[in-house]
């Protein structure tokens, strides 16, 4: 199953590209509903299968508490593991190193392990399309590294990005820092940065900037298919262009053109 992640600021527009994607192509799946399908096909935990058949939606609740209990997700996490020994040793260790500047390093292991469980249930069952994820492993980079990024953690990135799968295409969503505060502004801050002052939350999506960047040019570099996006377009339009790179009718910039 071929996967397609999106990276960027906090408040680029992500999930709304995201969705906006799976809804206009009957070839891609959103990685909540294809976690859904692949329990309810062959989920070992019949209680969160039962739920996984009667829900259509996989925000509904009855799947959402039955997910939180399942053996499932736990035996997706070890087989992940196995698959990716390196990838969980790569994300504590860089956490160790920068254990004087990170932001709540607890909350967001608990999304990386999240993830890692969520993506392996993904991958296995065989659906045909693409797998579209608007918080992928390109993208929890910027949560591991944002918070005081410093050049010096330049190998824990690398040995990080190394370690985790990577999608068949990147989507680079644009946005200027400044839009980015107004939008997080109105919709609300993270439960990272909910708390903290202007001038942190401002250094942070600085910040966010830079590591997107070198996620996609490592990925560019490593072979990847990588496109840019623009958080400020009409999401229809940028929804054509990355479908278009989906589908190989362009050929998609790189993160320096």
């Amino acid at each position: 199953m071929p996967v397609v992640e999106f990276l960027g600021v906090p408040g680029s527009g992500k999930t709304t590209l995201a969705a906006a994607l799976v809804a206009a192509r009957a070839d891609a799946h959103s990685l909540e509903d294809s976690v859904r399908i692949a329990i309810a096909r062959t989920g070992s935990d019949r209680v969160t299968r039962l739920a996984a058949r009667l829900t259509r939606r996989s925000s509904g609740r009855l799947f959402s508490a039955a997910y939180a209990r399942s053996s499932d997700r736990l035996s997706a996490l070890v087989r992940f593991a196995t698959l990716h020994p390196e990838a969980l040793q790569s994300v504590l260790a860089a956490q160790s190193a920068r254990a004087d500047r990170d932001r709540d390093p607890d909350v967001v292991l608990g999304w990386v392990i999240n993830l890692m469980a969520r993506y392996q249930l993904a991958t296995e069952p065989g659906i045909s399309g693409w797998l579209v994820i608007d918080e992928g492993f390109a993208q929890r980079a910027l949560a591991l590294f944002a918070a005081g990024w410093s050049t010096d953690d330049e190998p824990e990135l690398l040995a990080y990005l190394e370690s985790v799968p990577r999608p068949d295409v990147l989507v680079l969503v644009d946005l200027p820092a400044e839009v980015a505060v107004g939008r997080l502004g109105g919709r609300g801050w993270s439960e990272r940065l909910t708390q903290a002052d202007d001038r942190t939350r401002r250094g942070f999506l600085d910040a966010a900037g830079v590591v997107a960047a070198r996620v996609a040019d490592v990925a560019a570099g490593a072979g990847g298919v990588v496109t840019r996006g623009s958080g400020e377009a009409p999401v229809p339009d940028s929804v054509d262009l990355i479908a278009a790179t989906l589908s190989g009718r362009t050929k998609p910039a790189s993160p320096g053109d």
